[in-house]
């Protein structure tokens, strides 16, 4: 019975997870004699402060050993054989990697036994490429408090609106994972969970050629593994502050051009502690962090009668941890770990454009996520079987004016006033069951998984008062009104002007699924082939259950060699070729699916929403209304995917230097995305395959998004006091097509974040000179970072970033939309954006005293050179669609700026 029993649960971890192998790593390697033989029957002994009673294995007949669900972190291995002398080294196990180590034994025993540091930065197994930083790195280097931004350290990540962009792909195509949670938010594919820096163990960010094991992502792949405890009780108590007394001015403070307002004033206080220890020795241990976080700010209002009077906004975050380790046997851990970030934030919620009651509110954001993982280890095998769920909330709601209609006056520069306007409350759950086995069947590493996810939102949207009035013009007739608002067909596949205003309410699902199977194959000492592939599937439904959209067969292969040059493990040259399928967040079916119908009429009443065919003949346009019960989709739908090929050389010099070069190429297979079906008499929308036929037959070009990087790197990894890392990256991306997050149009000319129902071929006027240089797009990027640490108890840490700038487009404005999507002259052929730069500094005293107890004094300084750079610029050529010439006198002119440079004070007590 206990063998069916085991078989069974072989055969279900076998059966297929994606994020198993993300909360920890793997050491590998052989004994040797001095001649280099292999030594069988060795014993290898494998302690470490992170590892629960550590772990042992016997050399096979090639000298061979492995350690699979290893916690990252410093460990000490030794081997020893009768009639041998003891080898003992020192190594650190990375999160998600592979090291590999030989130990050398001596001939002869004797009383003396040499430890080595036998850390290699170079993963001898894999073609992924990226970087992992460590607790003790962080504390080292101003990351600005935030998780995320760790990831900007590394060759090939830079900066957009929604996110960071890793070679070519946008802020809304990475996958952030936090202790094997998929914590991505669940709308827009964007960040979903906040983790302050001492809750972290380790952080890796993967840029490219991840094995199958690795999807949901066209981007990159963020994994963080939170702290443990161990047998020793530790603990920090920390307080951060940043205030305006730290600040210098902001220079463009009074800039009236700038896209949103400027803070007057911006001070941040944060209190927290974390503790951890173990309730049974090297049985079962505890981790549990605090972090509260207050930021007030104070912004001035620009417009309307209360202008120049200020507009504070208060956030409060609470921040915490926990984690439960337990070793039930000796091969076998249960891991209990839950991670929250709520965060309350009050005042001016909205960019303070007119009265009180237009922005005072109240945004709820964030949530607790939980999991549950078990580990089973074997002499040849291992596996993982985890359930996890990520919850977040995103509302913005009205503190005053709930009731009251929101008034526009564009005669007035659009100055706001009555009532708060639109408001959002949203909720979402994301459920996982993910699980994998790992075999080594003779030179074979077989790993098999996963993962079964389901995404659920909960969506209440409207307008305070029933709609958005806005006075639009002066006319003969009167000040022509427009009012939008959402309304329900009530049953009609087409509804009429007279259709009431609704809270809109939609609660739509994904449910996907995804299965891999990947092999590595030492085909010889020096030699490694990767071969893999991995399927997924995802049913999107609506808010009635109906499956709306079923995306199938989403074949991704993995395929890589790595080449040891010089035979010493710490060399290699490696290719791989990568195709990453896209996971689509939910913003598409609560948009296109939920029944969303929005009327737009025009009239001369502030009152009467009726529409008049007198004000429409004045302004130009008709009444309208957008939407539909069922957006048409292609019958021929299948999801979007990016392929990717690497071509790349690391070599490491005097054991401490490591060197690299890397070829990147990536480029758009396909996307899913929306557009007009001109042939339509009702003018439906449909979701298709740019560049493939819809079933009217519309033809749209095919969406093209073409990467081309060359990378340089170097490194020193940390000895005799000091470390540092360098790199060089020379790129390009042209295409039609920015990806998930649109960097330019929309609204203001700023950027549109709708996944895969973006307005890049919602009108084939849209496409016109649309293929050039993408937002994104930026020539040369330098990054260096580095330490040095006194035996005295003082550090010092920098991090610089030099890149340039992004092309400039001229983008005309589209009456119909109301918004900038037109481009006038051939896209990105504009000029570019100034070239910024950007010196981050951390210096930190520690104080000893008695019984391992430590007092650390920070500084942290954010631009210390107080750079000040126009990052963003004004792409509006004129301000309407028949207009001759440039009618925007601020045309090309600055839209926002480098922040100034800002001193945080911080003081942790650590035992």
């Amino acid at each position: 019975m206990a063998c069916h029993r085991m078989r069974y649960l072989t055969l279900l971890l076998a059966s297929g997870a994606i994020l198993s192998a993300q909360t920890t790593g793997s050491l590998q390697g052989r004994v040797l004699d001095t001649k280099g033989r292999p030594v069988a029957g060795a014993r290898v002994v494998l302690s470490g402060s992170a590892m629960q009673g550590g772990r042992s294995a016997v050399t096979d007949e090639t000298g061979s050993f492995r350690f699979g669900l290893l916690p990252p972190g410093p460990c000490v291995i030794t081997a020893t054989k009768e009639g041998l002398n003891t080898a003992k080294s020192q190594l650190q196990v990375g999160l998600d990697r592979t090291s590999t180590v030989d130990l050398t034994i001596n001939p002869v025993a004797t009383a003396t036994v040499e430890v080595t540091d036998a850390t290699s930065t170079v993963d001898m197994k894999a073609t992924t490429v990226g970087a992992n930083y460590t607790t003790d790195t962080l504390a080292k280097l101003n990351v600005s408090r935030d998780f995320a931004n760790i990831a900007l350290l590394a060759p090939g990540v830079s900066q957009d609106t929604a996110g960071f962009k890793v070679y070519g792909s946008t802020g809304a195509e990475n996958n952030f994972v936090v202790d094997g949670i998929n914590a991505t938010n669940v709308e827009f594919g964007t960040k979903g969970k906040n983790v302050p820096m001492e809750f972290i163990q380790e952080f890796q960010v993967k840029t490219g050629g991840y094995e199958a094991e690795y999807g949901k992502a066209m981007g990159g792949i963020i994994n963080v593994i939170t702290k443990s405890g161990g047998n020793d009780f530790t603990g920090d108590v920390f307080v951060y502050s940043e205030g305006a007394f730290l600040k210098t001015g902001n220079k463009h403070q009074n800039d009236s051009n700038l896209s949103k307002p400027l803070p007057l004033e911006d001070k941040t206080l944060e209190l927290g502690f974390d503790v951890g220890g173990a309730i049974i020795k090297d049985k079962l241990w505890y981790f549990i962090a605090y972090d509260r976080r207050k930021e007030n700010q104070t912004f001035g209002i620009r417009l309307g009668p209360d202008a120049g009077q200020q507009a504070p906004k208060d956030s409060t975050r609470d921040l915490f941890a926990g984690k439960l380790t337990w070793r039930l046997t000796e091969g076998q851990s249960l891991i209990a770990s839950v991670v929250g970030d709520p965060e309350t934030i009050t005042g001016a919620v909205k960019d303070a454009q007119g009265t009180i009651g237009t922005w005072n509110g109240r945004d709820k954001v964030g949530g607790t996520d939980l999991s549950l993982r078990y580990e089973v280890t074997g002499e040849r095998w291992f596996g993982q079987l985890q359930v996890s769920r990520h919850q977040e909330t995103n509302s913005k709601l009205p503190e005053g004016g709930g009731d009251q209609v929101q008034y526009v006056d564009q005669m007035n520069g659009g100055a706001q006033s009555g009532g708060f306007g639109r408001w959002d409350d949203k909720k979402f759950t994301r459920d996982n069951i993910t699980g994998s086995l790992t075999g080594y069947l003779g030179s074979h590493e077989v790993k098999g998984g996963f993962d079964l996810q389901a995404d659920k939102a909960d969506i209440h949207r409207s307008y305070t008062g029933g709609q958005l009035l806005t006075r639009l013009q002066a006319s003969p007739g009167g000040d022509i009104y427009s009012h939008y608002w959402w309304t329900t067909a009530a049953g009609q596949l087409t509804p009429t002007f007279d259709a009431p205003s609704i809270v809109f309410a939609s609660k739509p699902k994904h449910e996907s699924q995804a299965f891999f199977l990947q092999d590595k194959w030492s085909v010889m000492p020096t030699l490694t082939v990767n071969l893999g592939a991995r399927t997924d599937q995802t049913n999107i439904k609506d808010q009635f259950g109906n499956t709306v959209i079923s995306l199938k067969n989403e074949w991704a292969p993995r395929a890589g060699i790595i080449y040891d040059f010089r035979g010493k493990g710490q060399d290699k040259v490696y290719a791989s070729f990568s195709r990453f399928f896209e996971q689509i967040p939910l913003d598409l079916v609560i948009r296109s699916f939920s029944v969303e119908r929005n009327p737009t009429t025009y009239n001369f009443s502030q009152t009467d929403m009726a529409p008049s065919a007198l004000a429409e003949t004045y302004l130009g346009t008709s009444s309208s209304i957008v939407g539909s019960y069922v957006e048409p989709v292609d019958t021929n739908l299948k999801g979007s995917y990016t392929d990717e090929i690497i071509l790349g050389v690391e070599s490491t010099f005097r054991d401490v230097y490591v060197v690299g070069a890397k070829y990147i190429r990536r480029y758009l297979g396909r996307a899913v995305e929306d557009g007009l079906d001109v042939n339509s008499p009702l003018g439906d929308y449909f979701i298709m395959n740019p560049g493939l036929s819809s079933p009217a037959g519309v033809t749209y070009p095919k969406a093209v998004r073409d990467y081309t990087g060359i990378e340089l790197t170097a490194q020193r990894k940390f000895a005799d006091h000091y470390t540092w890392q360098f790199s060089y990256l020379w790129s390009q991306l042209k295409g039609n097509y920015e990806g998930a997050y649109q960097g330019i149009g929309g609204t203001d000319g700023t950027g549109q974040l709708d996944p895969n129902i973006n307005s890049a071929f919602d009108l084939p006027e849209f496409i016109v000179n649309s293929y050039g240089r993408l937002s994104g797009d930026r020539t040369h990027q330098v990054k260096a970072n580095g330490s040095y640490e006194w035996d005295f108890g003082l550090t010092a840490g920098a991090s610089l970033t030099y890149q340039t700038g992004t092309p400039i487009s001229r983008l005309g404005y589209h009456d119909g939309y109301g918004r900038y999507e037109l481009f006038l002259v051939q896209r990105g052929t504009e000029g570019r954006t100034p070239d910024t730069a950007r010196l981050d500094v951390n210096v930190a005293y520690t104080m000893k005293m008695a019984n391992k107890q430590r007092l650390r004094f920070v500084v942290e300084v954010t631009n210390l050179l107080d750079s000040q750079t126009a990052t963003v610029i004004d792409q509006r050529y004129n301000f309407a669609q028949g207009d001759v010439g440039q009618t925007n006198t601020n045309y090309k002119g600055p839209f926002g700026f480098q922040a100034p440079r800002s001193v945080r004070l911080g003081v942790r007590y650590s035992f």
